[in-house]
C-alpha cells in the first residue's frame, strides 16, 4: 500500500489514498487509524477528506469517530484504485478517475 506522502503536495492521489483507506478500514476508519495506515498526520487525513468532499463531490458520513464513504461523487472508485496502484510516475493521470468532466 502506498502512503500519503508518496505523492507530491497538491496531488489528488493523496486524497484518493485516504478515500481508499476509509473503505478498507470500514468500522475502524477513524482519523487515527487512517493516519497510522498512511503514515501521515490526523490533520492531513481530515484535510484530504474535506478537499475530496469539496472538489470531487464525495459524500462521507461520520458517526462518532468513524468515517464512511457514501458516494464517490464524480470519481469512479475502480479508476481511483487503479490510478493509485500505478504509483507516482504520471502526475497528469488523475483525469482518468473523473466521470465525464
Amino acid at each position: 500500500m502506498l502512503s500519503y506522502k508518496d505523492f507530491p503536495k497538491s496531488d489528488a492521489r493523496r486524497y484518493f489514498v485516504v478515500l481508499l483507506a476509509l473503505e478498507r478500514l470500514k468500522s475502524h476508519a477513524t482519523l487515527h487509524y487512517v493516519a497510522q495506515e498512511l503514515t501521515c498526520t490526523r490533520s492531513e487525513v481530515q484535510r484530504a477528506i474535506e478537499i475530496a468532499q469539496a472538489q470531487f463531490g464525495v459524500q462521507i458520513n461520520k458517526v462518532g469517530p468513524v468515517y464512511t464513504v457514501l458516494s464517490w461523487g464524480v470519481l469512479k472508485r475502480q479508476a481511483v484504485h487503479d490510478l493509485v496502484a500505478q504509483g507516482v510516475p504520471d502526475k497528469n493521470a488523475c483525469t482518468v478517475a473523473l466521470n465525464g468532466l
